[in-house]
C-alpha cells in the first residue's frame, strides 16, 4: 500500500439495537463521517477494520514492521476510528474493531497526528475505565461527524452533535463517498454487483424515551429526531446512483412509530401509515433498488393500535422484498422481568402482534421465502430473573408453536453492561437448547419445507461458517475450476436476518447462486444448487441429493463415459440418465438437474 495522505477514516463497524455496519452491511455513521470530509473537499483514505487487519496487523508484532507503518502514516493530516459495536454477537462475514485493535491501531499513528475517535463502542470502554496511552486523542461523546466538523472549522476538540440540517447535508454526501464507492463490498472481483447492504436511518431516539428498557442504548438518545421523507428517499436514490442495489431502512426503533401521533403524550404513540408509505414507494419507485428491507418493530404499538398498523403492515408486505423480518423485543416473558426493566411488552401484546404479521406476510415471494415475518428478542440476565424466568419463556414459544403461527428467528443473548444479574448457566443452556430443537428446527421446516427453492444465494466461506481472511486474500477459493469438489460451502440470501444455507461440495466464493433445499438444521438450512447439468455433475454434486449414494453416483458418472466413449454424446435428458444407469431418480432430481447441450 502506497503512503498514506490526508485524513485516514476506520471503520471499525457499528452493531446498535437500531443500526447496523458490520458486512455485508454498511453502517451511515462512518458515511456521516466521510460526508463532512467530501463536503469540505479534503482528501482521505476510507478503510474496514478488515483491510485494515489484513494490510497491518501482523505487521505490529514486531519494530521492523511497526515501523514500516508509521513511515507510511507519517504524512497524514489525522485519523478517525468508529467502533459502533454495543450488540454482542455472532458474525459471518466481518468482526467489529475490538479494545485490543483500537489501542494497537493508535499505536500505529504517529503521535503528532491528530486522532478521533467516536462511536458508542468507544463510550462503553470508557465509562468501563479504558483510557488510551496515546497523546492527540480525542474520544467524543456525542456525533462523530460533527465533532470532526468543528475541529476542521476551529482547530479545536469539543464534543459537538449536528443540526438537522447538517443531518441532510452529510447523508446526501456521504451516499456518494469513498465509503459507498470503494467498500470491499459494493462488487466481487470488480465485476458484480457484491452482497453490500447500504443501512439509511429514518430517525434517531426512542418513543420510549421518558421509560425505555433499561439495558437499551436508545432510549438515551432522547425523543425522536425524524428525517424528512424527502431526504430519506433523495439519499436511497443517490446511493443507488453509486452502484448501491440493497437498502435497509434502520435507524429506527420501530418501523411503525415514525412521525407516530403523541410521541411526548402516549404510552403508545398512534402509528402514521403516510409518511411510512411515502418512504417505501419512493425507494421501490428506483427501479435498480433490488432488496428493500427494515428491521425492528415494537409488537406493544401494534397490538394496541391494530387499524392504523394495519395499513403500515399491508405496505410493508407490498414494498418488501420478500424474506423480511420485524423484530420483537420481548426480551422476557416474565412479568416481574418486565416490571423490574421497563420492558416494552408483555406476553399478550406479542401473541396479537405476532398473529397481525402472520396474517398479512405469510405468502411466498420470487426468493422463495415468506413476505414478512416476526422475529423474537430474548434477554438472560436482566434484573428480577430466576430460574422460573426461562420456564415462562419456553412456555410463551410453546403456545405459539401450538398457534400454528410462525417465527422467522428467536435471538438469544445475553445482556451487556453494568447493573444486571449474573445468568444462571445451568438454566440458559436448557433454555437455548430447548428453543432451538423444539421451536426453531419446526419453524425453519414450516418456512422453508424441503424441495423450496431459493434464489440468490451469496457464497461466502469454505469448510466453516466464517468468512477468513484466507477467503479474500486466497484466489484459489474464487476458481471456477473449484466448482463441485470437495468440501463445504457456506452462504446466505442478501437481506436482513437471512438464512444460512451449506452445500456439501466447493462453490467458487462471492458468487451467487439458487438452490433447493434438502435438509434442516436448528437454524440452517442444507441445500444443492439448481442446474446442474447431469452431463457434467461432479461425484460430490451428485452425492448433494437426497436419494444418491456413492455407489449411484458412480453409476451416473459410469454410464455417461461409457455413452462418450461410444460415441452417443450426452445424456438427452435427466430421465435418460437416471434410466440408463439403473438409478432410481429421487424426487428432487428434477429440480435439480439439467441437461444444457
Amino acid at each position: 500500500m502506497d503512503d498514506l495522505g490526508g485524513w485516514l477514516v476506520i471503520d471499525g463497524y457499528e452493531d446498535e439495537p437500531a443500526a447496523f455496519g458490520v458486512p455485508n452491511y454498511l453502517g451511515f455513521h462512518i458515511r456521516y463521517i466521510c460526508g463532512v470530509l467530501e463536503e469540505r473537499g479534503i482528501e482521505y483514505t476510507y478503510m474496514t477494520v478488515d483491510q485494515w487487519r489484513m494490510a497491518y496487523k501482523s505487521k505490529l508484532e514486531d519494530p521492523e514492521g511497526r515501523h514500516f507503518i508509521r513511515e507510511q502514516m507519517k504524512n497524514l493530516e489525522g485519523a478517525i476510528v468508529l467502533a459502533g459495536a454495543v450488540v454482542p454477537g455472532k458474525y459471518i462475514r466481518g468482526t467489529p474493531i475490538s479494545l485490543r485493535e483500537v489501542d494497537a491501531l493508535l499505536s500505529s499513528i504517529p503521535s503528532a497526528i491528530p486522532v478521533l475517535c467516536g462511536g458508542w463502542a468507544i463510550r462503553h470502554w470508557r465509562q468501563n475505565g479504558w483510557v488510551s496511552p496515546r497523546n492527540n486523542l480525542f474520544c467524543t461523546v456525542k456525533d462523530t461527524d460533527a465533532t470532526l466538523n468543528y475541529f476542521l472549522s476551529t482547530g479545536t476538540w469539543s464534543h459537538t452533535k449536528r443540526s438537522s440540517e447538517e443531518w441532510s447535508r452529510w447523508a446526501l454526501r456521504g451516499a456518494s463517498s469513498k465509503a459507498v464507492t470503494e467498500h470491499p463490498d459494493l462488487t466481487s472481483n470488480g465485476k458484480i454487483k457484491g452482497p453490500l447492504i447500504y443501512e439509511i436511518e429514518l430517525y434517531q431516539g426512542c418513543v420510549r424515551f421518558k421509560r425505555g428498557c433499561k439495558f437499551c442504548i436508545e432510549p438515551k438518545k432522547g425523543i425522536p429526531l425524524w428525517r424528512d421523507e424527502n431526504d430519506v428517499i433523495k439519499e436511497i436514490n443517490t446511493s443507488i446512483d453509486n452502484g448501491v442495489v440493497n437498502v435497509r431502512i434502520g435507524g429506527a426503533t420501530d418501523i411503525y412509530t415514525y412521525r407516530a401521533e403523541g410521541v411526548e403524550e402516549l404510552e403508545y404513540p398512534i402509528p402514521n401509515p403516510e409518511p411510512v408509505s411515502k418512504v417505501l414507494h419512493g425507494a421501490r419507485e428506483n427501479e435498480s433498488l433490488k432488496i428493500l428491507h427494515v428491521d425492528n418493530a415494537n409488537p406493544s404499538i401494534i397490538a394496541q393500535n391494530i387499524e392504523p398498523s394495519t395499513e403500515i403492515t399491508k405496505n410493508l408486505v407490498t414494498y418488501l422484498s420478500d424474506g423480511a423480518v420485524l423484530s420483537f423485543g420481548l426480551e422476557s416473558a416474565d412479568p416481574e422481568v418486565h416490571r423490574t426493566n421497563w420492558l416494552n411488552c408483555d406476553p399478550r401484546q406479542l401473541k396479537t402482534a405476532i398473529r397481525h404479521i402472520n396474517e398479512h406476510g405469510r405468502e411466498r415471494g420470487p426468493r422463495g421465502l415468506p413476505k414478512l415475518l416476526p422475529g423474537l428478542n430474548f434477554i438472560a440476565g436482566l434484573n428480577g430473573e430466576s430460574k422460573s424466568t426461562y420456564e415462562m419463556n419456553l412456555e410463551l414459544l410453546r403456545e405459539i408453536k401450538s398457534e400454528g403461527v410462525w417465527l422467522r428467528r428467536i435471538n438469544i443473548r445475553q445482556v451487556e453492561g453494568r447493573g444486571f444479574q449474573d445468568v444462571p448457566e445451568a438454566e440458559f443452556k436448557s433454555f437455548k437448547k430447548s428453543v432451538r430443537e423444539e421451536i426453531d428446527r419446526p419453524m425453519l421446516e414450516n418456512i422453508a419445507p424441503i424441495g423450496t427453492k431459493l434464489s440468490s444465494v451469496w457464497w461466502e466461506s469454505r469448510e466453516g461458517r466464517i468468512r477468513l481472511p484466507d477467503h479474500v486474500l486466497d484466489k484459489k477459493f474464487r476458481e471456477p475450476s473449484i466448482h463441485g469438489t470437495p468440501g463445504v460451502t457456506f452462504g446466505r440470501q442478501i437481506g436482513a436476518y437471512p438464512l444460512l444455507v451449506g452445500v456439501p461440495y466447493s462453490i467458487p466464493l462471492e458468487t451467487e447462486s439458487d438452490i433447493i433445499v434438502t435438509s434442516h438444521g436448528m437454524r440452517s438450512l442444507s441445500g444443492i444448487e439448481c442446474g446442474i447439468d447431469i452431463n457434467s455433475a461432479t461425484k460430490n454434486q451428485l452425492e448433494a441429493l437426497p436419494g444418491i449414494g456413492t455407489k449411484a453416483s458412480w453409476r451416473i458418472i459410469s454410464s455417461r463415459a461409457t455413452r462418450i466413449s461410444k460415441g452417443q454424446g450426452p445424456f438427452d435428458s435427466v430421465e435418460e440418465a437416471f434410466l440408463e444407469s439403473e438409478v432410481s431418480m429421487p424426487p428432487l432430481a428434477s429440480k435439480v438437474f439439467v441437461t444444457t447441450h
